[in-house]
């Protein structure tokens, strides 16, 4: 996807996951809801949240957002997350408003706001980005050509469309 994909993309989507790294070097994942401003990821985290202890040991992290219906868009940050504040409750209401609309986020945020959340910031490093349009589903054209393995039909016919391009 090119970034105005990918920003369009982000606004909207609702499913993301971030892996961070536990104290004993295994990889922890969490569901969280976040925003995008088209440089930053920002996560509403809740304060006492384990993960985000791992974010003040180590905070390198990987994001993914992606959707389940074709196309089954995918995107994929690594980052560095840091807590970057405390007052989530704006944030919290917009984010909250996509995810569960208003009147239930409504009525959940007059239920919580008294628990402390934090703001993380991730600061991307890299993005990659990938999907599953109908019309490739079947074809070599829904992998990468490096996922190709050598010596099969599909790595013979990129090898032959290569070089007929050079």
């Amino acid at each position: 996807m090119r970034k105005e994909q990918i920003n369009r993309f982000l606004k909207r989507a609702k499913v993301c996951r971030i892996a961070t790294v536990r104290e004993d070097g295994a990889p922890h994942v969490v569901p969280v809801i976040y925003d995008w401003d088209g440089e930053h990821l920002f996560i509403i985290a809740r304060k006492r949240a384990g993960w985000v202890d791992h974010l003040r040991r180590e905070p390198r992290v990987s994001v993914l957002i992606d959707e389940e219906p074709l196309p089954q868009r995918k995107v994929l940050i690594d980052g560095v997350a840091e807590i970057t504040g405390t007052d989530w409750v704006e944030m919290g209401k917009k984010v909250l408003g996509r995810y569960l609309g208003r009147k239930v986020s409504d009525k959940y945020m007059q239920g919580t706001i008294d628990q402390p959340r934090l703001i993380i910031t991730v600061t991307p490093k890299k993005i990659t980005t990938w999907h599953n349009p109908p019309r490739l589903a079947d074809g070599k054209e829904a992998w990468h050509h490096r996922y190709y393995e050598p010596g099969s039909k599909w790595y013979k016919a990129y090898r032959k469309e290569r070089q007929t391009k050079h």
